[in-house]
């Protein structure tokens, strides 16, 4: 455990590192000017090289995802009930296969191959439950519903699938009352539908979501333990409320699960679409919202960084092995993924999933509740940071139990991720500036005078990254509502002009802000983002748009 004093230490470096780094180029534009237009350089030349290799990495995931849906996993999970058969027929198409597909198509059928050597290990895919948590705080019915409907339509057997609806008890007779409408509605439908209700004040526990999923977490363990099912047989998902499941979802992750020798020391991460209301969000939540999954496909194409975020789907076993969530922080799906991690001494990783879930955008009752929604939740995302001083006190507990890449690698990416998340938008926008209108002296220099021209220059090539993400965003749009007119995809295309700013504002703003309060001690709550819907999708719609533009 970490002393008090060295908690302090490293919940102020985050904050600390990062008003250094913003707070130094205006000092040393008075004393050192040319150092800073050299360092301007090379940080511009550095984030255009990034921006071109992450759009990279978003037209790779895009392509996964393309692949993903085409997939019948269901029918991919029932040929696993003959291993060899499943193995010959992949085999089979990978030799008729081309590029992509076919190094796809390889990856799985050595997978299979593996699995069909061990035997002793293999599950049955009849006998995996799968237990869909929904966090539940104030939402509505139309809200719930539509999220029970997706999993309804979903292809997985419904009779081996619980949804597990935890509520607030400080949510009052209004979220009971949606949770008996919705039992209700959907009587019969699933194996089961247990309703939780986590007590309100218990001591050590922070009002958020990782005490609520815990508490059904355990009412869940009581259920499974009364039927006498293994663990290793039911695989847990928490979403939140408005989290749509895609049709394979659930196929698709039962089919990763049981060709994984390593299952139980795995998690599973869809990519999240921030797509259920996007027409009727304002034009830079819409950028925000875009952004966000964005990130989530990149990283999904380097699964040796990707961390679990908001939904994920882990089994039982390991939920009961890491003592389910957190109760005590605001991160709680972040540091799921870094408590699995130091629990199984490294041996953890999250497997991307890319059949992807459905969720809302941030929107408001007004245009200004929108807008300081948005930046909420930013500033929530960006609390993430909290988890910092958690995995330097594993750096150094862990010793000698793992090796020093395991123990280093986590706390070094949390540190320069959150750091950049706060100052690159920031420096990109500020930094050429900054010597040329603070120094009388270099501003009349051969350098001051190419200084903007060249960081001009450079950063016009990311628009290429711009471009990109513009296509795949018209790509992942569900229909235009009737009630818009041909405006509105006009304006889908025109705001992405507007990426600079919503960088600054709900980028950098925001993660300092985070940082600032860690580093100074005033630590954050829970806050549960406002969402509404002025146009209602059917599940089925969102899926299908998904669907029908890669089929």
């Amino acid at each position: 455990m970490l002393t008090p004093a060295a908690r302090r230490f490293w919940e102020i470096l985050p904050g600390a590192t990062s008003w250094t780094v913003l707070v130094a180029p205006f000092i040393l534009s008075f004393i050192w000017p040319e150092g800073i237009a050299y360092f301007i350089i090379v940080f511009d030349t550095y984030w255009l090289t990034k921006a071109l290799v992450m759009g990279g990495h978003l037209v790779f995931g895009y392509y996964h995802m393309q692949r993903a849906m085409r997939i019948d996993w269901l029918e991919r999970v029932r040929q696993t009930e003959d291993m060899e058969g499943l193995s010959n027929d992949l085999l089979r198409r990978f030799h008729l296969a081309r590029g992509f597909e076919a190094r796809r198509l390889k990856e799985e059928w050595e997978q299979v191959e593996a699995m069909r050597r061990m035997p002793a290990i293999q599950k049955d895919w009849r006998q995996v439950r799968h237990a869909v948590i929904y966090a539940i705080y104030k939402e509505s019915f139309e809200v719930v519903e539509g999220s029970l409907r997706a999993c309804f339509e979903s292809n997985y057997p419904k009779n081996k699938m619980i949804i597990v609806l935890a509520l607030e008890e400080r949510a009052g007779a209004q979220a009971v009352a949606v949770a008996e409408k919705i039992k209700e509605v959907f009587d019969g439908v699933f194996a089961d539908i247990l309703v939780t209700i986590h007590p309100d004040g218990i001591i050590g526990e922070l009002k958020a979501k990782g005490a609520n999923v815990y508490y059904a977490g355990q009412e869940l363990k009581k259920y499974v333990d009364a039927r006498g099912w293994q663990y290793d047989d039911v695989m847990v998902s928490c979403f939140d409320a408005d989290t749509l499941p895609s049709r394979q979802y659930f196929a698709n992750v039962t089919y990763n699960y049981i060709l994984n020798p390593e299952r139980t020391f795995r998690s599973y991460q869809p990519i999240p679409l921030f797509n259920n209301n996007i027409w009727d969000v304002p034009v830079i939540n819409r950028l925000v919202a875009f952004g966000s999954s964005y990130w989530q496909m990149i990283e999904s194409t380097r699964p040796h960084r990707l961390v679990n975020f908001s939904s994920q789907t882990m089994s039982l076993k390991t939920l009961v092995d890491i003592d389910f969530w957190d109760r005590a922080v605001v991160s709680e799906d972040s540091k799921q993924f870094y408590r699995a991690f130091y629990q199984y001494r490294g041996n953890h990783q999250a497997i991307p999933i890319f059949t992807p879930v459905s969720m809302d955008a941030v929107l408001g009752r007004t245009y200004w509740d929108t807008l300081k929604a948005q930046y909420i939740q930013k500033r929530r995302w960006a609390w993430g940071i909290e988890n910092f001083p958690y995995a330097m006190e594993k750096f150094f507990a862990m010793q000698g139990l793992m090796t020093l890449k395991d123990r280093i690698i986590h706390p070094f990416r949390m540190l320069e991720g959150h750091v950049s998340w706060a100052t690159s938008s920031l420096l990109i926008a500020l930094g050429g500036w900054l010597p040329i209108l603070l120094n009388m002296d270099f501003r009349s220099s051969i350098l001051a005078y190419h200084l903007p021209v060249l960081a001009r220059d450079l950063l016009s090539l990311t628009w290429v990254g711009i471009i990109v993400s513009t296509i795949v965003a018209f790509q992942l749009l569900p229909p235009r509502p009737a009630k818009y007119g041909k405006i509105k995809t006009v304006e889908m295309l025109l705001m992405w002009v507007m990426v600079p700013i919503s960088g600054i504002i709900f980028g950098s703003i925001p993660a300092i802000d985070a940082e600032t309060r860690l580093m100074l001690g005033k630590y954050l709550g829970f806050h549960v983002t406002e969402k509404e819907r002025k146009t209602t999708f059917a599940p089925s719609v969102v899926d299908k748009t998904v669907v029908s533009r890669v089929s």
